[in-house]
């Protein structure tokens, strides 16, 4: 199986027929925590029998009981590409996967006078979170979007404390993906470190045991990372990490899968 149908698998090969839905609590954050907005929506996925088209449709429940509602057609003949999975409607952006849940949603590339987004998934059973970091057409962040989700069913769970250290010895494995889909993985553990550019970066760490990574302000004709993690038990920590080069354009996505050490 070549690199573009292993992506469009681990995208969407746990879709079937029946599908299956997604269902979260939306909050937007400000750069300085606070809440803009909140509101619930359903993702829900559904693939014909060869898993050749994806219907996705997304239903929002706003506080002030208005709904909304859009759908999508992912058809892999058309929207697979050597460098992810075009949306339709987003056409600036890809979708790439390691598998597990291991997931991205990136733009393609930083564009003079355009807004960019990259939005990272981490899943843990039947529990999905992901991370939207939105940049104004300035290059300025314009907020962040926390999506707690629970497959089928919405569940009251009260949101985690941020993470302020994560005490003991952590080590993990590295992967990397490339812009062309390539995965290699790091031959030896990596110890946690839980900020990693902190000198060019802004880290915030927000609820549900989230931390972010992020630069405050996006330049072109200068390399930059997009970095977020999550503590999905109180023994195994995921971050994705999506690299841009000097040029804007997405260069890699790095995915590490951390786990607490038993002394």
């Amino acid at each position: 199986m070549n690199s573009q149908d292993k992506n469009w698998e681990n995208l969407f090969g746990y879709i079937t027929t029946e599908g299956g839905a997604w269902h979260g609590i939306w909050t937007v954050y400000s750069l300085d925590k606070e809440v803009l907005n909140s509101f619930k929506a359903v993702r829900k996925f559904q693939a014909n029998q060869e898993k050749t088209l994806i219907t996705q449709t997304n239903k929002y429940s706003y506080s002030d009981g208005t709904e909304s509602e859009k759908t999508w057609q992912i058809e892999k003949q058309i929207c697979s590409q050597p460098d992810g999975v075009i949306y339709p409607t987003f056409l600036s952006m890809r979708a790439v996967s390691f598998g597990k849940g291991k997931s991205a949603w990136v733009s393609k590339k930083l564009e003079a006078g355009k807004k960019f987004a990259t939005e990272l998934f981490f899943r843990y059973q039947d529990w999905r979170t992901s991370v939207a970091i939105i940049y104004a057409e300035s290059g300025d962040l314009e907020r962040i979007t926390i999506v707690s989700e629970h497959l089928n069913s919405f569940v009251n769970r009260p949101p985690k404390a941020e993470i302020e250290n994560l005490s003991g010895k952590w080590s993990g494995q590295k992967e990397y993906m490339n812009s062309d889909l390539e995965i290699s993985a790091s031959a030896e553990n990596q110890e946690l470190v839980l900020e990693p550019i902190e000198l060019k970066n802004k880290k915030i760490s927000l609820p549900d045991d989230i931390a972010v990574n992020i630069p405050e302000k996006l330049k072109i004709g200068e390399e930059f990372e997009i970095v977020s993690g999550k503590l999905v038990t109180k023994n195994e920590y995921k971050r994705l990490t999506a690299k841009y080069d000097n040029s804007g354009a997405f260069a890699m996505l790095i995915s590490e899968v951390f786990k607490l050490q038993e002394h």
